[in-house]
């Protein structure tokens, strides 16, 4: 996390901060609003900043990248969001393509 892209995404208005979790996002001019990094330390945070992010005007889909190997996926997956495919990092790590149609 770089702390100066963060300074930046509240300027712009796209840093959600609530008690037990943070999310940077940021909505294209596509519509997407994509999630950047999300972070979350207790129980609920996480659902309570995705009904944040639902209801962002102009955004037609959520989308997400995760990697591979972590339970967040199964996070995803619950909360309505469908695996659109996977692509892999430079550093060989695979990360899932997770899509949320609003």
């Amino acid at each position: 996390m770089i702390f100066e892209a963060l300074h930046e995404a509240s300027k712009r208005g796209e840093l959600l901060l609530i008690d037990g979790g943070l999310c940077h996002w940021h909505l294209r001019r596509d519509r997407q609003l994509t999630i950047l990094e999300i972070i979350s330390t207790k129980p609920g945070a996480g659902s309570a900043m995705l009904a944040r992010l639902k209801e962002t005007p102009g955004a037609t889909s959520l989308f997400a990248k995760c990697p591979a190997d972590l339970a967040a996926n199964a996070w995803y997956a619950r909360r309505g969001f469908a695996c659109e495919g996977a692509e892999t990092t430079r550093t060989g790590r695979r990360l899932n393509l997770w899509r949320l149609q609003l």
